[in-house]
This record gives C-alpha cells, structure tokens and sequence, in this order.
C-alpha cells in the first residue's frame, strides 16, 4: 500500500507514560482512593506491556517501565490513611472548602504525594497550603501560605 493511504496517526510514536517523578515521600502517607487509582493505572500498564511485548515502551523512550517503577515504589511503602472517626476534623483525604472575604469559594484535597495535581485542587499533605489546612474545622479561620485570610465553610470525606 502506497505510504499516501495511511493515516499519520499510525505512525506516530505511542504517547508518553504520565511520569510525573514524584519522589516516594516518608512517611509515605495515601488515601485508599489514591492506592486504588495507582494499582488500578499499574495494572493497565502492566497489561499493556505484555500485550505489546514492550514496543510500544520503547516508541516512547521508557517512559512506561519508568512509569511502572514509579507507581511500584509508592505502592511498595504506601501507608493507607483512612478517614478520622471525627469527619469535621479536616485530614489526609479531606476535602476544604474555604471562602474568602469576597464570597469566593475554592476547594482543595488533602491527599498523598502520587495523588496531588494542583491544577485539579488536590494538594499533597506536606505542602504549605495543606499544612495550614489540616486539622480545621467548619468556622475556623486560616491565613494561607499568601497571607490571604480565610474561613473554612466545609470539610467533607468522600
């Protein structure tokens, strides 16, 4: 078949693996449903490659076993953080919503190294937003890491 009936897509190279070269923390703290995204996605991976035999790891320059090593090792050390037995206390899997002193709202996770992706409001329990989050309640007011005053309006565990 001549080369000006193929569609360019089958020759593109596969797309990168999501490395996004996280360091394992420690403690390595997640919460259940940050393990089961990450053994869920290792699995996938995991899939692919013995479908593939690889290829398509190696059209990628071994972003996929590099991929794969990293979700292992978070996996290997994770310390599953279940909800506190107090949900209004804001922890590890807590979602605040908090409002400044214009009515304005914003929501933030509290979640694991893997898990975090500030574009999507999950926040890495180490960081300085978290840190100043963890442990608030309803009411509480929090000044952020920007010097911004606060006032926590919700905490919730899904």
């Amino acid at each position: 078949m001549s080369k000006a009936f193929t569609r360019e897509s089958e020759d593109a190279p596969a797309p990168p693996a999501p490395r996004r070269g996280v360091p394992v923390p420690e403690p390595n703290y997640m919460t259940p449903a940050g393990v089961r995204a990450a053994r869920d996605e290792l699995a996938r991976w995991l899939h692919e490659r013995s479908e593939d035999g690889g290829g398509a790891d190696r059209a990628a320059g071994g972003a996929h076993e590099a991929r794969i090593r990293e979700l292992t090792e978070h996996l290997a050390t994770a310390q599953i953080i279940e909800p506190p037995p107090d949900r209004g206390v804001a922890g590890l899997g807590a979602t605040v919503t908090i409002e400044d002193a214009g009515g304005r709202q914003t929501r933030y996770r509290i979640v694991g190294a893997l898990e975090a992706d500030a574009r999507r409001g999950l926040v890495f329990w180490q960081s300085p937003l978290a840190e100043r989050l963890y442990g608030t309640r309803v009411g509480d007011a929090v000044t952020l890491p920007r010097g911004d005053e606060v006032e926590v309006v919700a905490v919730d565990y899904e």
